[in-house]
């Protein structure tokens, strides 16, 4: 898999499917029949690298399992998760690519008998997994992609692969029958969602069992991906009323915390393009400043109501750089508005 995810949406899956008994789940519910009932019990077997070209991976990633058919055989199945609104048309031809290389590798892993496997090649099953907003309509066969009559398309080879969409309207059960992998792919299928709702919020987490492994790292999904439509009291409010006592505090400073520093990254990256802009020093403290009184006021917004917005707006925005980080720090944690700007 790739050393650094890129993306929210590649750091939840990789997290899902770090697990081997998870990893399963994912396979045996997206696999052809053919191959799901073919497959013996034992888990599948993740294995290192990417196959990936290191440009395109801030918007794709992958993972290679060896699982075994019941004739002793080994399968490859590899997993190539799209991280894109929209469906890409090179896909069956990309996973050609993919599949050379795993074989390539599977070939030459050592010195002896490479031209024995070269002619005995495992077979690799192709698994797509793409959450975009538009519906997939692209090819699921290399084969389809060939332009000729039938008798010369079939002289290609098919090259299929299955296609897990997932969908933000699909009944809630058939995300997946395992509770965490339900909870994973349901959070994935509401990424483009205009906003989501305290009882969307509730539900993203009700599956999963207190102090779970992918808690946090939902958690973090939700912040980084919807961020900029849900209010951090709503976020608060679903973890409050599915988790309890300390826990329920642990998870509410673990989103204060990612919150700020989701705000700290969007003030930095706002600060660089407008001093970029203004192609000087002064432009340069003007676009960080500018970026750090918007993240404040969206913030005391979100919290406290736009009345408190309009209220504090000219003081925000006439303050210094120090005064907005301290006032940003004291609004993560403040039960009441004054209490951000109150004389130390």
């Amino acid at each position: 898999m790739a050393d650094h995810p890129k993306t929210p949406h590649d750091s939840l899956i990789q997290k899902l499917l770090e697990s081997p008994q998870r990893a399963s789940v994912v396979l045996r519910e997206n696999m052809p029949k053919a191959v799901r009932e073919r497959l013996v019990d034992d888990l599948p077997e993740p294995l290192p690298g990417s196959f990936v070209e290191p440009n395109l991976r801030k918007t794709y990633s992958d993972r290679l399992f060896r699982a075994w058919l019941q004739d002793g055989c080994p399968v490859f199945i590899y997993v190539l998760i799209e991280h894109k609104s929209d469906p890409e048309p090179k896909t069956p031809l990309q996973l050609l690519g993919y599949m050379q290389r795993i074989w390539l590798r599977y070939v030459e892993d050592k010195r002896e008998g490479q031209a024995e496997r070269a002619r005995n090649l495992p077979p690799i099953i192709p698994l797509v997994i793409y959450n975009g907003s538009r519906e997939w309509n692209m090819p699921l066969s290399l084969l389809d992609c060939i332009k000729a009559d039938e008798q010369i398309r079939q002289l290609q080879s098919h090259f299929g692969y299955q296609l897990r969409h997932l969908r933000a309207d699909e009944a809630d059960e058939s995300y997946s029958q395992d509770p965490q992998v339900r909870s994973v792919f349901r959070a994935m299928a509401w990424a483009y969602l205009e906003s989501l709702s305290r009882d969307q919020l509730e539900k993203l987490l009700e599956d999963l069992p207190s102090g779970h492994p992918l808690e946090k790292p939902l958690l973090v999904y939700l912040i980084q991906v919807h961020g900029n439509t849900i209010e951090q009291s709503d976020l608060n409010y679903a973890v409050t009323q599915n988790r309890s006592g300390e826990r329920a505090e642990e998870l509410t400073m673990a989103v204060a915390e990612e919150w700020r520093q989701e705000g700290r990254k969007e003030g930095r990256q706002e600060g660089r393009k407008e001093g970029w802009k203004e192609g000087s020093q002064e432009g340069q403290q003007r676009g960080r400043l500018e970026a750090k009184a918007s993240d404040l006021l969206r913030l005391i917004e979100r919290k406290f109501g736009s009345q408190a917005k309009r209220l504090y707006k000219e003081r925000v925005e006439n303050a210094s750089l120090e005064q907005l980080d301290h006032w940003f720090d004291r609004a993560i944690d403040a039960a009441r508005v004054e209490n951000v700007f109150a004389e130390d």
